[in-house]
């Protein structure tokens, strides 16, 4: 039996690795909205200044870009290479008038391994033991939690503490790259549940407004009050992302 159960393990373990591929990222250098087809397949059907492509194989692929800008359209189509669990990171350009663009590779970079970060079990220790000095903010926490998880059921299981939101943007804030932040709020939010302003805190950590879509549409099906979900639209820029995760949420009711 012990024999079997270990490369069962092992499996489990190089899993999340072994998923996560390549990573290619493109920016318009002058912040230009820009529709990207990889391959002949449309990544983002509405437009933006930042696409980011996860779990991709690695090798050579052709990329077309359809640029707008102030003086006109441009359009592009160029091949691009990533190796095997890196992000390649490219910048978009245009030439002023000339209705030229350019794709220039800025950064390559390995992917560290998703990192995890676990929901604590606290122990139910009896009212009597609590010190009043040292559990005060705790217990406060911890009651208006409980308050919430009766009335939203189900949606509410392992609720994520202030604290641990705190540690989640801790991880988040000691990363560089875009992607590794969108897998450390993932794995936290996909071991149990968030409320809505705990999740307005993780998406002002992102710093393209099309991660914070892609990572707000993630965590809906694992928010407590999901009538409250449009505590977050106030932290998007553009009307088209609010019109987008309305849309969404809509159709998830």
């Amino acid at each position: 039996m012990r024999k079997l159960l270990l490369p069962f393990l092992f499996a489990l373990l190089v899993l999340p690795v072994l998923a996560q591929a390549s990573v290619l990222t493109f920016t318009a250098e002058r912040g230009e909205l820009f529709q990207v087809k990889l391959d002949g397949r449309t990544i983002n059907h509405a437009a933006s200044n930042f696409v980011r492509v996860a779990n991709l194989k690695p090798g050579r692929h052709f990329v077309e870009f359809k640029i707008r800008s102030r003086q006109g359209v441009y359009t592009i189509g160029q091949k691009v290479e990533v190796r095997r669990g890196t992000e390649a990171n490219y910048i978009v350009r245009t030439a002023g008038r000339s209705g030229k663009a350019f794709l220039r590779l800025m950064s390559e970079a390995p992917l560290a391994p998703p990192v995890i970060i676990p929901t604590p079990r606290y122990p139910d220790y009896p009212r009597d033991n609590y010190n009043d000095d040292m559990y005060e903010n705790e217990r406060y926490n911890n009651d208006r939690y409980d308050r919430d998880q009766p009335r939203y059921n189900d949606n509410c299981r392992n609720l994520l503490t202030p604290r641990e939101i705190d540690r989640v943007l801790q991880a988040m804030d000691a990363r560089d790259f875009e992607s590794t932040k969108l897998s450390i709020a993932r794995e936290a939010v996909r071991n149990g549940s968030i409320m809505a302003e705990d999740l307005k805190r993780l998406i002002k950590e992102f710093d393209y407004e099309s991660t914070q879509v892609e990572f707000a549409k993630f965590a809906y099906d694992y928010l407590c009050d999901r009538e409250h979900f449009y505590y977050i639209y106030d932290v998007f820029r553009y009307d088209s992302s609010v019109q987008e995760l309305e849309r969404y949420s809509a159709n998830r009711r």
